[in-house]
């Protein structure tokens, strides 16, 4: 596929959902850095675009066979996609948070006199454990409920409520600075983990506690995808007027009333 490197890596991974994977083998940054533009995020990892489309052509031939199609979420309805975010991310984020403080627990009991390295991985995650549920849960009890009442206001052309947080950008701004922050944590527990690498004397509860650390940062790349390069744009424009509900002629503008939300 021909890549106009002007383009940034959030509209291509929005545009082509299987460029994640390709993405993600090439350590670029789609979620949290997702606004750099394609060309230069090659650059920066020392790729050559050729290669990257060659990568491309190969995913998309393998996502063609159905094996690999995910749900079309850039045309999902917000409260849609709210609800996958929770059900699939949310959900999955908790339990695996139980699961590593579990395996961090056991694993630093044993091998914590011999890998320091697990002590600092453990305070690392303890931090981000914290934040993120607190993250969630307000996305859960404040601006993803409001993004569902706004478009279904808009659905039925009835007033939108006003925003109890002003405007919908004054919480998107918070949420997307907690990503950042989130992703900065995993990013120095993957650098800690020497790149989730087990050490030759690792047993098997260590190669567990990588994979799902691994697995962990995986899924959050995905999870902050869905929020930063779909969702929040597309509920920002929704309150703007600019990208109404299907069959929805009015238009809203968000009632300043002040910043209470996600503070």
């Amino acid at each position: 596929m021909n890549i106009d490197e002007t383009k940034s890596v959030a509209e291509i991974a929005v545009e082509f959902p299987f460029s994640k994977k390709v993405f993600d083998s090439l350590s670029i940054d789609y979620c949290c850095g997702g606004q750099t533009a394609i060309g230069d995020a090659c650059t920066r990892q020392g790729i050559d675009a050729t290669r990257l489309s060659e990568l491309l052509d190969a995913e998309m031939a393998h996502e063609n066979t159905g094996l690999t199609a995910e749900p079309d979420f850039s045309n999902m309805s917000l409260a849609a996609l709210c609800d996958h975010i929770v059900r699939r991310h949310h959900e999955f984020t908790r339990a695996e948070n139980a699961r590593i403080a579990a395996l961090l627990e056991k694993v630093c009991g044993v091998h914590g006199d011999n890998h320091g390295e697990l002590l600092e991985i453990e305070a690392i995650f303890t931090i981000l454990r914290k934040e993120l549920e607190e993250h969630m849960l307000k996305e859960e009890r404040m601006l993803f409920p409001y993004i569902s009442l706004m478009e279904s206001s808009l659905d039925f052309r009835v007033p939108v409520p006003a925003a109890p947080f002003g405007t919908t950008r004054n919480p998107v701004a918070v949420m997307m600075r907690e990503h950042d922050a989130a992703a900065e944590l995993l990013a120095e527990i993957q650098r800690s983990s020497n790149d989730f690498t087990v050490p030759e004397d690792g047993c098997s509860s260590y190669r567990e506690l990588y994979a799902a650390l691994n697995g962990l940062r995986h899924d959050l790349h995905h999870h902050i995808h869905l929020e930063n390069n779909i969702l929040f744009p597309k509920a920002i424009r929704m309150e703007d007027g600019t990208a109404l509900p299907k069959n929805s002629t009015d238009t809203f503008t968000g009632c300043v009333i002040g910043e209470q939300c996600c503070h």
